[in-house]
């Protein structure tokens, strides 16, 4: 059948339902009353005949219904807005917002929220009415001092409610009038039951009651005194009261019995170990403690505990300090003198062994396999110290080692004495030979004379006859390896011979690193100089590009190494002489073939190469440059030999006149820039950089040729 459900339902509208259905299914199916819909008049029409008024609160809050008629089809269910509705608060069953029907006292509105809960006190409801269009009131329901439920039932039903009263239902007081409370150092904290003349043992029957270790001496009783409660505390000896030789306390309802502990008024049984001990700091202790318990507490002994002695720091009741000393390998032993009660408090020191923390050592240095320090041991041998080193490496002189031993019996500190031991027939088991080492000992194993010129080589390269590597001896001269290389070529430029030699580079690289840091503290003094008008500003702009390029040409260029050597064709005419320098491993000799050209480098116009012209001097080639510029300073230019020498002009950094000097094949012509702003020193640093520049510049060229 179809029927209509409209009014506050949630999806109100037409729906085809079974003709075996009352109101309430096709109100199920639409969705329920909407939150201001009515559930105490739910209205069944038929046509314009009202066939069924339901009230849906025998359902809802019962769980029964009356006898409800079928549907049929074209019927309506009509949900009209709620009517007159009452709040119920507080200590009911079902606080809620309900909906009057037939209800007009407040015991049937109680019934509707489910009851009163055994919590929710009868002496106190409230109840707020607003006075329709006028106000709200506070009413104050009268129920008779009595436990007749009869009485009490009539008082609620002559209660009459209306529409819009809020009802509450308040508790009952929080606590029970007849109880008392134990709290403390018990098994069971907690609320009791008080009966008149109730005592302590009442309350606390044997020390079974109690947490082992309680005060024994003081106990409280905290009264709450009428007609303010202002709390009282009755102290007394709890052992006196559980033994009876004290008056048994009465006590009164709300009284509260605290217990404390043996140590909320003694100190904690807590000791403290430190030092050689696995687990240092403080401990907790059980009844009686001894030294002995105490150590295993902490632990046990560490490998380097000093048994012979142990103090034990104890605060005495006058609150000095006293040190008591026992022996503690006694203790351990259970020996009752030294294994001594500990007291609370106390603080145990165990020292460490000096012998097994710093124990005596010997130090073994040189050419063997693992040089350092070992422990000495006992009867240890210099034969020993060497085979507990790994033994010698290939480079070491097994035949005589020294050692150094230092005499600690003498009244001069550092008094040494060095020996020499024939270490090879030590190791042959010859104990003669060998020697019993001792504390703070040094034993030096020696390289073999000559050890490092094994292997060692120098290169050749450039215009010789046979470039390439070639082994040499300790002490051989460049001339011995020259000839080995089968002479110079026809077209050798031996006036510009480079040697490079690692030594002289690693010289020259601090030296580079020095000039570097000078540069780049010059840098900030340059920064700070001032710029008040534009003539400073442009002045100290200029100085601070000029800083910026010479400091990155000098970190670009690398130190050569260079050796100068001033060597002829004609090997026989320098041969053994002060040019026919001794050769070292890794040396490199370049002979350069012989240039055309010379170099103009610097504050020139055209940096270039300009082909060389015999019996011209650097002032001719300078001009080919183009001459320098107006930031060249002219009085410091210098020219860089290609055998590695140096020729600077009257007024700068070298004596002679260097434009009036003979320029050569492999020369190079330097023009520096002058200091555009800045200190003096400022001057010399710039020349300086310019200068290490150039050389760089210079011998990298030449090793080209």
């Amino acid at each position: 059948v179809r029927v209509y459900v409209v009014g506050d339902v949630e999806h109100p509208g037409a729906y085809d339902i079974s003709s075996l259905s009352t109101a309430l299914n096709a109100l199920y199916v639409a969705g329920g009353p909407t939150s201001r819909g009515s559930l105490r008049h739910v209205h069944h029409y038929r046509g314009d005949k009202l066939v069924q008024d339901i009230d849906a609160y025998d359902l809802l809050l019962n769980g029964v219904h009356g006898q409800m008629e079928s549907l049929a089809s074209g019927d309506t269910i009509l949900v009209p807005p709620m009517g007159s509705e009452i709040t119920v608060q507080g200590m009911v069953r079902r606080p809620d917002i309900y909906e009057l029907g037939s209800e007009k006292n407040l015991a049937e509105v109680l019934q509707l929220a489910g009851g009163v809960l055994p919590s929710g006190t009868l002496r106190h409801v409230d109840v707020e009415r607003v006075v329709a269009h006028e106000k709200r009131t506070m009413l104050q329901l009268d129920i008779p001092e009595t436990s007749d439920a009869a009485a009490v039932t009539q008082s609620l039903e002559n209660f009459q409610v209306q529409d819009g009263d809020q009802i509450r239902i308040s508790p009952i007081l929080p606590y029970a009038d007849k109880t008392v409370y134990l709290d403390g150092h018990v098994f069971h904290p907690g609320k009791y039951a008080y009966r008149d003349g109730m005592k302590i043992t009442d309350l606390i029957h044997s020390y079974a009651d109690l947490l082992p270790e309680p005060s024994q001496r003081h106990a409280e009783i905290i009264r709450l005194e009428a007609p303010d409660y202002r709390p009282e505390v009755i102290a007394f000896n709890l052992a006196d009261a559980m033994s009876g030789k004290a008056q048994d306390v009465s006590l009164e309802p709300f009284d509260t019995v605290r217990i404390f502990g043996r140590y909320n008024f003694e100190d904690s049984p807590l000791v403290t170990l430190s030092g050689a001990v696995r687990e240092p700091g403080d401990h907790l202790t059980n009844g009686a403690t001894h030294l002995k318990d105490a150590v295993y507490l902490a632990g046990g002994l560490t490998a380097d505990a000093n048994l012979k002695d142990a103090q034990v720091y104890r605060r005495t009741e006058n609150g000095k300090l006293k040190v008591l000393s026992v022996d503690l390998a006694k203790a351990l032993a259970g020996d009752q003198a030294d294994n001594i009660i500990l007291q609370p408090k106390d603080r145990i020191f165990i020292p460490h062994d000096q012998q097994k923390t710093d124990p005596a050592t010997v130090q073994i240095e040189g050419d063997v396999i693992n040089p350092g320090r070992y422990p000495l041991g006992d009867g240890m041998t210099a034969a020993e110290l060497v085979k507990l080193a790994g033994g010698f490496m290939r480079s070491a002189d097994t035949n005589e080692v020294e050692l150094t031993s230092y005499d600690d019996s003498s009244e001069k500190t550092n008094l040494s004495k060095n020996r020499t031991i024939q270490i090879a027939d030590a190791m042959a088991g010859n104990a003669e030979a060998d020697i019993r080492l001792h504390d703070g000992d040094v034993l030096s194993v020696r390289e073999q004379p000559g050890w490092d010129d094994r292997g060692a080589f120098i290169t050749i390269k450039g215009e010789v006859v046979h470039p390439g590597s070639f082994g040499i001896h300790e002490g051989e001269r460049l001339s011995e390896v020259l000839k080995r290389a089968g002479g110079f070529r026809q077209d050798a430029y031996i006036y510009g011979a480079i040697l490079e030699r690692k030594e002289v580079r690693d010289v020259e690289d601090k030296d580079r690193a020095d000039l570097i840091a000078r540069v780049q503290q010059e840098g900030v003094e340059l920064k700070s100089l001032p710029e008040t008008d534009p003539d400073q500003k442009i002045a100290k702009t200029a100085a601070l590009l000029q800083w910026q390029a010479a400091l990155e040409k000098l970190q670009s260029t690398p130190p050569p190494g260079r050796l100068v050597v001033h060597i002829t064709g004609k090997i026989k005419d320098w041969q053994n002489g002060q040019w026919d320098v001794r050769l070292r491993p890794h040396d490199v000799l370049v002979i350069p073939h012989i240039p055309d050209y010379v170099m103009v480098n610097g504050a020139v116009y055209n940096q270039t190469a300009v082909t060389y012209r015999s019996s011209k001097n650097a002032a001719w080639y300078l001009q080919q440059a183009g001459g320098p510029t107006n930031m060249a300073d002219k009085k410091a230019i210098f020219v860089v030999r290609a055998d590695g020498s140096v020729a600077g002009g009257k007024s700068g950094l070298f004596n002679g006149g260097a434009l009036d000097a003979e320029v050569r094949p492999g020369d190079m012509v330097v023009v520096p820039e002058k200091a555009l702003s800045g200190t003096s020193k400022w001057r010399q640093v710039l020349e300086a950089s310019q200068l290490a520049s150039a050389v760089g510049v210079a011998i990298s060229l030449s090793g080209g040729f």
